[in-house]
């Protein structure tokens, strides 16, 4: 192959390397009485951050106009545009393309013709935009006069949306910001129709940027039967590591019946000099309903009206830990209010006397009944092994102050436990297992408090009352292992426990637990009581877990099934949820979720979702039951543009 490579000057001042065009060819030819350079075969020309490249490229010196023909592709050092011929002006920096396309806001831009000007400009003459990849593509956005300013914005008049050459939308107008990065702009509004609210337009508004670290949604929703809504939607922040946070809300008071409904959130973190963490987590509704009526197609969620604030300080203070907190947290519809204003916490350093750990603390706190408790409190642990055994002993001392009683209470309590490993070992094997391990450790457990002096203090939170306490308890786990090749696999456990009523002088039942499992697949819990007087089991109940996931020829099936039975003394509860994620073919997925209750011999509760993958598109048909009453939902969306949805909200009247 024989390149030739010319090098020309358009400049007095041939130091300037953006003033000179350099191109290349298979073949390339020089008309000196035309001043015409013709490239043939891979030609390519270069100048400055400007490229092309075409199967011919035709210069004029003269004129200072390049013609491209053939596989063009046009660079500008942003971006790319692929046309079948394209004409460009060196001296007006302006090229025409015909037939062309060009990648930008995940999708790409076709057009009739494309003209490029300086400064990332686009003039877009019958063009279409889509995200799809094919050729043709399921669906395009069609406009006969668009202006691209590439990373900054779109402009087009009018909009017509066609699926399969078939229109289905159309807007007179349309402008969206199309930058990479976040900017201030128009919202695209969403239209609809609902039971409650009647035809609606949201999201008529504004979004805008408050520097690189806070921005703010505001825009106003209409609907014909309610009326006007105000949105603030997350006037977000994140200074960290100082602040974050968002505060959302809206408002409206209806036309219909002249209510006033309304919801507002508030979430920040905010660090304050000085080691000071101050939280706020607000959640507040006008009514239960609020929600059910305005976003369509949604499941109520519980009533949320609570004011909580929180702040706290951490830190070390000669080598002490303290912590200071003041914590608010009220709930607006139940009256209840949980409160620390303040709480302190003190950890002193910790100290070693022999084998003895040593530890130390103080605490203080003013709750919602505005009356107040401090005290300091004390332990002591030792940890030994005696041969075969372990041996681990506490002791905990504590004094605290109730100010509105104005009283003292002291108290301590002590505690022993010993524990060891018993092991087992078979001298067979079922294969592919070669040996069974049998892990038996018993536990005994002492721990005794004094009974106190009568106390008539009431409670403040943090703090306990003390009480007399002796107690025996007495357990044993078994562990059952087997080993494959050289691998060790745990696959049961039982627990026995039971502790000694001092009171009563004889042991409580016997608590049974007992589990079997097969790795991730398959789980078994069983529970009991037996009482050693009367000899006969308590109330019983078994769990199983059973989880299956596999693949057929790159088609997933996921599968689980949940079973749980209480047998009691009088009855015998059962119950048991199933589901299966599936894959038929590559583009459908079925996922199926059922509760089946045995007492009353049907299901309960159910959901079906069915989603069909529509290459760009996605239709996804949900079904739920909950006793007698169903609801389903449906939606067909655009993968790539979310806010481009038709759903049974849209619908309305058409259908049910």
């Amino acid at each position: 192959m024989n390149i030739l490579l010319l090098v020309f000057s358009f400049s007095a001042n041939n130091s300037d390397p953006s003033s000179i065009i350099y191109y290349s060819g298979n073949k390339i030819f020089f008309n000196v009485d035309s001043s015409l350079v013709q490239i043939y075969g891979n030609a390519s020309a270069k100048y400055g951050k400007l490229s092309i490249s075409a199967d011919t490229i035709l210069y004029s010196l003269g004129k200072k106009m390049l013609h491209a023909r053939g596989n063009v592709l046009f660079n500008d050092g942003n971006s790319d545009i692929k046309a079948e011929a394209m004409r460009y002006d060196v001296n007006r920096e302006i090229g025409d393309a015909l037939h062309a396309k060009t990648e930008a806001e995940n999708g790409w831009f076709y057009g009739e013709q494309i003209r490029y000007f300086k400064g990332n400009i686009l003039k877009i003459k019958n063009g279409y935009y889509t995200t799809c990849e094919l050729d043709p593509p399921h669906f395009w956005f069609y406009s006969p006069k668009m202006r691209i300013n590439i990373d900054e914005s779109l402009v087009a008049e009018p909009v017509m949306l066609l699926v399969r050459d078939i229109p289905v939308f159309f807007v007179p107008f349309y402008l969206q910001s199309i930058k990479k990065k976040r900017s201030s702009g128009l919202l695209r509004p969403e239209f609809g129709t609902s039971y409650y609210t009647g035809n609606y337009i949201k999201k008529l508004g504004w979004y805008q940027t408050l520097g690189e670290h806070a921005d703010i949604i505001f825009y106003l929703s209409y609907y014909t039967r309610q009326g006007i809504r105000f949105n603030i939607d997350q006037a977000r922040w994140n200074l960290l590591p100082y602040s974050r946070g968002y505060v959302t809300g809206n408002y409206i008071k209806e036309r219909e019946n002249d209510e006033e409904r309304w919801e507002l959130t508030v979430d920040t973190e905010t660090k304050i000099p000085g080691g000071i963490n101050l939280n706020v987590d607000t959640k507040m509704k006008s009514d239960p309903g609020y929600l059910k009526d305005y976003e369509p197609g949604e499941v109520d969620r519980l009533l949320q009206r609570e004011i909580n604030y929180n702040l706290n300080w951490s830190g070390e203070i000669l080598n002490t830990k303290t912590n200071i907190v003041m914590d608010h947290r009220e709930n607006l519809t139940t009256d209840q209010l949980y409160e620390r204003w303040p709480s302190i916490n003190m950890t002193f350093p910790h100290f070693r006397l022999g084998g003895i750990n040593v530890r130390s603390f103080y605490k203080f706190t003013r709750d919602q009944s505005k009356h107040w408790a401090s005290g300091f409190s004390g332990n002591s642990n030792l940890n030994l092994n005696l041969f075969v055994f372990n041996m681990n002993m506490t002791l905990n001392g504590q004094s605290d102050y109730y100010e509105n009683e104005n009283v003292f209470v002291n108290h301590w309590r002590t505690s022993t436990t010993v524990k060891t490993d018993i092991y087992g070992l078979s001298f067979f094997g079922i294969p592919p297992i070669s040996k069974f391990r049998h892990k038996i450790t018993p536990s005994v457990s002492f721990s005794y408090a004094p009974v106190p002096d009568s106390i008539d203090v009431a409670a403040i939170s943090g703090f306990y009352v003390p009480s007399g306490q002796k107690s025996l308890n007495v357990s044993v786990d078994n562990l059952f292992q087997c080993k494959i090749g050289k691998r060790r696999f745990d696959f049961a456990s039982v627990r026995f426990s039971s502790n000694y009523r001092y009171q009563d002088e004889k042991f409580s039942p016997v608590s049974i637990y007992g589990r079997f499992w097969l790795g991730d697949l398959f789980k078994q819990d069983y529970s009991t009581t037996y009482d050693l007087d009367l000899r006969e089991f308590g109330d019983k109940r078994v769990n199983t877990d059973l989880r299956y996931g596999t693949d057929f020829g790159g088609y997933p099936l996921d599968f689980y099934l949940t079973h749980s039975v209480s047998f009691t003394e009088a009855d015998r509860i059962q119950q048991a949820d199933m589901g299966i994620n599936l894959s038929p073919t590559p583009n459908w997925k079925l996922g199926i979720m059922t509760h089946y209750d045995f007492e009353r011999g049907k299901v309960t509760s159910s959901r079906i979702n069915l989603t069909r993958d529509l290459h760009c598109w996605e239709l996804v048909i949900s079904v739920n039951t909950f006793a007698d009453n169903w609801d389903y939902s449906l939606r067909l969306g655009l993968k790539d543009i979310p806010e481009l949805k038709i759903g049974r909200e849209t619908l309305g009247g058409f259908m049910p």
